[in-house]
């Protein structure tokens, strides 16, 4: 599971509270990630993971579990 690379991700592009951020974690209501954050949130994803997000996918992730699942079923 990615959870652990992710979750260092999000705090080193969104500088959230790291304790905040679980698998239930809701992206706008818990972490006060926006849609910039959103942006620079995908792009450090897609460059750590070598792949690429489609803004549609993107819009669909609403928890930190939303974005791992989504990881995990892309990366070989």
């Amino acid at each position: 599971m990615s959870f652990e690379k992710v979750k260092e991700i999000i705090v080193e592009t969104v500088n959230c509270d790291e304790e905040k951020i679980t698998l239930e974690a809701n992206l706008k209501d818990d972490l006060g990630i926006d849609s910039l954050d959103a942006m620079e949130l995908s792009m450090a994803l897609e460059e750590a993971y070598s792949l690429t997000i489609d803004e549609e996918v993107l819009k669909t992730f609403e928890t930190v579990k939303n974005i791992v699942d989504y990881i995990d079923s892309h990366v070989a």
